[in-house]
């Protein structure tokens, strides 16, 4: 393991993060010099920031990029010497350069033990800045603040990393919960890192140590732990919700015992400690038992909120005069659209429903419309970047993302400190009220509409709900029988089953008709086999091509290459990315077909992706500055194989971009995506893969089927999609908590 000091981050990605720095460690053939280093987020606890030391754990070799290291693991280790100046002027807010010179000149090589106590603060405070006292006091509490929990973090991961844990990338969340006591909590209760850790690490950890405190293997915190883990892996199946069998079962495989009393025994020291919260149907998880019941709670609050709204409410007909002059002259709304707009105006809360081709999207348009003539204004957002991007187009507003949102609410409320600061001069403050302008925000008059709400999980709504005042609307947009949250929870699918607050939309316009697509994805929606059209390649409708065993991968190559895939005309969805019909295998398979046919040299991104021009791709993550989200889907028009860099065209948009090695790491080629990376998008012409996967069932089937816009094209086994229409519906199979129907009746 070597030590070294951060001078650049290159790039920080959603994998890990790459950045430059100057070995530290004497002796090492790189002493002093710069090398690259590689990080995944399981190998360290956070992104360094400059000025840090890490010890990193790994081989130095020559590389393209010169000499690199794959970091196995890393840690931040704590700096000295004259490392100390360099970390406190790019970590601590209000130090800089000059102020960490002076705290060097004063302190010198104590400078790391003065900090680690708070009782200097004003012995630093005199050194920071002896004319302005009152910031000089609150400046030098931030450095002291800063350097202990750091220091701490420290000796976390030393203490982890001692006792066997390699994967480091826990401690820092670890020290933010426990602060400085974190290596002696953990050595009392390694329990608590269940939430963080696999299991059988956990375990290990514990009853390795539980001896060395007097504690036996049926100990209260092992117990304890066990529920936490049981908790855990329901939560990840998207449960709240577990039955009391399911429970016992869970608790008898991680103690591994099958004694009925030691079993209950946990069971019992799981309730006494708030690991399990006990109800007539089983056992919630407690976290999400307190979301569900605080989002109910706050939207009840807001139904029956009797605060003074500042927007203007008309009577019912002066409303339908109003929707009535919003509407765009040639694009009338349908009766059904129109009932729907004249209701939600009047809830406070309201959820709007319908499938594709039944016009949800120009009905939300319309609303938000009248709701501004009122004088309120809008918020419009959905989870997906790609989605929020189409609502953006569709409405008019900038939609954003909700993570986006969240972000920018809570700046929002930093920003409110700093302007009511009475110790922020005028510029700061300025400053700060220029920035607020820019930032969403929810007000008494706020009508929130959140698209593809379907997909939206219960921590994501109860993080909306609770910043929402009285006054405040909710909107919630989607189609129930799409997949469900990938998230824990279900709130869109309780809600839209009260008919009090929800509008339905079952009219399928014209244009979407004529397709065939709405009444195949009514008959999937009803479990029922859709009557197919013989496939004749382009064609619009829905089709299945029956075919297994060997031929299966050709096939669903050959129908997408009919469809016009290379041109792009088509898209493949499928369900899993591994496999001979999976996401990696197709985009291979047709990027070879597409290089041979075009004669456009391949160039070699980064985790070992090819592209080339021409080829579909697809951006993966969340990019602001660039304007670039999840999911959005492009076409490389050119590449540039000496810079690592290409250009591509992304739907919507006139203007090429340039895409730089930084970016390609979110690249991918889109010959085929995956139905959950593909929803809230769509194409002219869909090919769906049929074959044995734990995911398929009729919400798969749906989602799958209503990404086409003209035609939808299944291959594979019959035996398979009839099958999949047998089993209940993704959110059917969910078990949570949240009870609304019940109260609303």
């Amino acid at each position: 393991m070597i030590d070294v000091a951060v001078e650049t981050v290159v790039s920080r990605r959603d994998w890990g993060v790459i950045f430059s720095a100057t070995v530290l460690t004497k002796g090492h053939a790189d002493h002093g010099r710069r090398i690259r280093v590689r990080a995944s987020i399981s190998a360290m606890s956070d992104a360094p920031e400059v000025g840090e030391t890490w010890a990193i754990d790994g081989e130095v070799l020559d590389t393209a990029y010169g000499r690199q290291v794959d970091a196995e693991a890393a840690r931040r280790v704590m700096p000295d010497g004259a490392l100390v100046r360099g970390y406190l002027a790019f970590n601590v807010p209000g130090i800089g350069r000059d102020r960490a010179s002076r705290l060097w000149d004063a302190f010198g090589d104590t400078l790391g033990t003065v900090l680690s106590d708070e009782r200097n603060i004003p012995r630093i405070a005199e050194v920071i800045a002896p004319d302005r006292p009152l910031l000089a006091l609150r400046i030098a509490a931030a450095t002291v603040a800063a350097w202990r929990a750091a220091a701490s973090e420290a000796a976390a991961m030393a203490w982890m990393d001692g006792h066997g844990v390699s994967n480091l990338a826990v401690a820092r969340r670890v020290v933010r919960i426990l602060g400085d006591e974190a290596v002696g909590i953990l050595a009392d209760n390694p329990y608590i890192l269940v939430p963080l850790l696999p299991w059988k690490n956990v375990d290990a950890l514990g009853r390795r140590l539980l001896p060395t405190i007097g504690a036996t293997g049926w100990d209260v915190r092992r117990f304890v732990g066990a529920a936490d883990e049981t908790v855990k892996r329901a939560l990840a199946r998207g449960d709240t919700v577990m039955a009391p069998e399911h429970v016992r079962l869970s608790l008898g495989r991680l103690l591994k015992t099958d004694r009925a009393e030691v079993i209950e025994d946990a069971v019992q020291a799981a309730e006494r400690n708030g690991a399990l919260v006990c109800v007539e149907e089983g056992y919630r998880a407690p976290g999400a038992a307190l979301m569900e019941d605080y989002v109910v709670r706050r939207l009840r609050s807001l139904v029956f909120s009797h605060a003074a709204s500042p927007v203007r409410l008309l009577s019912p007909s002066g409303i339908a005069e109003l929707v009535a002059d919003v509407t765009p002259v040639g694009r009338p709304l349908h009766s059904q659209q129109t009932d729907a707009v004249l209701r939600i105006l009047s809830l406070p809360v309201a959820c709007l429903t319908g499938g594709g081709g039944t016009g949800k999207t120009y009905t939300c348009k319309v609303l938000c419309d009248a709701w501004e003539r009122l004088g309120g204004e809008v918020l419009p957002c959905a989870l997906a970047g790609k989605a929020a991007l189409r609502l953006s187009r569709s409405t008019r507003r900038l939609a954003r993302t909700l993570a986006r949102t969240l972000g920018e609410l809570d700046e929002r409320d930093r920003l409110d400190r700093v302007i009511d600061d009475p110790e922020a001069d005028e510029k700061t403050r300025s400053a700060a009220s220029r920035k607020r302008e820019t930032l969403a925000r929810i007000s008494t008059s706020t009508l929130v509409l959140i698209d593809e709400a379907s997909m939206v999980d219960l921590p994501t709504v109860h993080a909306i709900v609770r910043r929402m005042p009285d006054g405040a609307r909710l909107l919630l947009v989607g189609d129930p029988a799409q997949l469900p949250p990938v998230g824990f929870g279900l709130v869109f699918h309780r809600l839209v089953a009260d008919d009090g607050i929800t509008s339905h939309l079952t009219h399928v316009h014209r244009q979407a008709a004529e397709t065939g697509i709405p009444v195949a994805a009514a008959q999937v929606r009803s479990r029922c086999m859709p009557i197919f059209e013989r496939y004749a390649g382009v064609q619009d409708g829905v089709s299945f091509v029956a075919v297994e065993g060997a031929a299966f991968p050709g096939t669903v190559e050959r129908v997408a290459l009919e469809l016009g895939i290379l041109e792009g005309g088509s898209i493949i969805v499928t369900a899993t990315n591994d496999g001979e019909a999976g996401v990696i295998s197709l985009n291979e398979m047709l990027h070879d077909r597409h290089a041979e046919r075009t004669g456009n040299e391949p160039m070699r991104g980064v985790l070992g992706r090819f592209f080339s021009a021409g080829a579909p791709v697809i951006f993966g993550r969340n990019d602001y500055r660039l304007g670039l989200f999840n999911g959005m889907l492009g076409r490389v028009t050119r590449t540039f194989p000496d810079d690592r860099a290409l250009e591509v065209i992304f739907e919507g948009e006139s203007d090429c971009r340039r895409l730089t090695e930084e970016h390609l790491v979110d690249l991918d080629l889109a010959y085929a995506v995956t139905c959950h990376k593909c929803q809230g998008s769509s194409a002219p012409r869909v090919v769906v893969p049929i074959y044995q996967s734990r995911v398929l069932d009729p919400s798969w089937l749906y989602t799958a089927l209503t990404r086409g816009e003209r035609q939808v094209v299944f291959v594979g086994e019959s035996k398979v999609f009839r099958d999949s229409l047998a089993l209940p519906f993704a959110a059917e199979r969910r078990q949570v908590g949240l009870r609304w129907a019940e109260l609303a009746a």
